[in-house]
């Protein structure tokens, strides 16, 4: 599989991904003001802003970008990678957050995660943007 093939598989998993945050958040959020289930709106919000807005961000990035820059300069590895630390990140604020507990280590740990896929994604869309790097001209 080509680099575009491949980075267009991963643009449909991060909004996939994302919409299930959204829907994960939206229930959350509606069980927690119908006071079913008594949970800090902290997690609800790194699901809805994390979870469902930064992956469509990431994801719809990479199609709009290579598009106006005519150039696909992101590597498809650092695509996995970021996927993986922001989900990283999500996952562990959640565990953290919905558990109750005050797991310093697993929070610090989500941070990192959620610092590194912004950085890795913000390196690829300036890579694109710049027209270096390996990637398949989209003339």
């Amino acid at each position: 599989m080509d680099n575009v093939a491949a980075t267009s598989r991963m643009v449909r998993l991060y909004i996939a991904t994302g919409f299930l945050y959204f829907v994960a958040g939206t229930v959350l959020l509606a069980l927690n003001l119908s006071n079913l289930v008594a949970v800090d709106r902290d997690p609800i919000f790194v699901l809805l802003l994390y979870g469902f807005v930064t992956q469509l961000i990431f994801g719809v990035s990479y199609i709009f970008v290579p598009g106006v820059a005519r150039h696909s300069g992101a590597d498809y590895r650092t695509i996995i990678a970021e996927y993986i630390f922001l989900n990283t990140g999500v996952i562990a604020f959640e565990a953290v957050a919905l558990t109750g507990q005050k797991e310093v280590a697993v929070a610090a740990l989500g941070l990192a995660a959620l610092i590194a896929a912004v950085i890795l994604h913000a390196a690829n869309i300036w890579r694109t943007i710049l027209g270096s790097g390996k990637g398949t001209n989209a003339t």
